[in-house]
């Protein structure tokens, strides 16, 4: 038998560090796998419209997912009361563009980033956000079955792109989508902490819990507000660029 690792049972609701440790270490999520998912950058950046896109057409199918967007997000509140009817509610909506927004920056950042507490702040605010908390700007709550279901297919739509891709030879291509299924288990579990309650915290936990995740999502807003100003600073000219490179790789779909 191997070794016993003790892992301590309580670190694991209140220290999100200890927590991503253990999940990632169960998972076989590595620092060869970052590594692997950086590699695919120049591949995955040029991809991130088309996906972006795919992923808001799925949730146009279904008025229980498409109803979120008539509701205020988290760095937009709705100022049109019409936008708040779900029918009115278009790709073309503010709402829609924004979210758009917030998606393409998650994936470049996937690519891109460290993988740092910094980063992994960032991943739980993503999970944090979806969920109704008295941290938050919004009182939106997006059921977990709707988080589940989306992460399977978005893990679909990007593991089928880097399959299609001829960038690498087959083991190393092989090596990055496992990578990928990896990232998405590891992100699944930073939404499940906020909707699945496998233990209660004690008065004094809520307390410390509560004041380090305010100090955690006034950070990860700083860092976006942060990135919004440079990228606006650094202009659009490379959008036909990064379209020619999704088309050639997802088609025309």
């Amino acid at each position: 038998m191997p070794e016993m690792q003790h892992i301590d049972h309580d670190r694991l609701y209140t220290d999100l560090q200890y927590r991503y440790d253990y999940v990632s270490g169960f998972i076989g999520f590595t620092k060869r796998d970052q590594d692997l998912i950086k590699q695919s950058g120049s591949v995955v950046a040029g991809l991130v419209p088309t996906i972006v896109d795919a992923v808001y057409d799925k949730l146009a199918k279904y008025d229980i997912t498409w109803g979120h967007f008539a509701q205020d997000q988290e760095g937009l509140k709705i100022k049109d009361n019409k936008s708040r009817n779900v029918a009115d509610v278009t790709m073309k909506s503010e709402v829609i563009t924004f979210r758009k927004t917030m998606l393409a920056k998650y994936l470049k950042k996937l690519v891109t980033a460290e993988w740092n507490l910094s980063y992994l702040k960032y991943l739980d605010w993503v999970g944090h956000i979806h969920t109704t908390t008295p941290l938050k700007k919004s009182t939106i709550n997006v059921e977990y079955i709707h988080c589940n279901a989306l992460f399977g297919y978005v893990a679909a739509v990007v593991v089928g792109a880097l399959q299609k891709s001829t960038e690498w030879d087959d083991e190393t291509r092989d090596d990055i989508v496992n990578a990928y299924n990896k990232f998405f288990w590891v992100q699944n579990d930073l939404f499940a902490k906020y909707y699945v309650k496998d233990r209660v915290l004690s008065d004094k936990e809520k307390v410390a819990v509560a004041k380090e995740k305010e100090m955690q999502v006034e950070e990860v807003r700083r860092e976006l507000r942060s990135e919004s100003m440079l990228n606006a600073a650094a202009g659009v000219g490379a959008g036909a660029v990064l379209g020619a490179i999704a088309y050639k790789y997802l088609g025309s779909k």
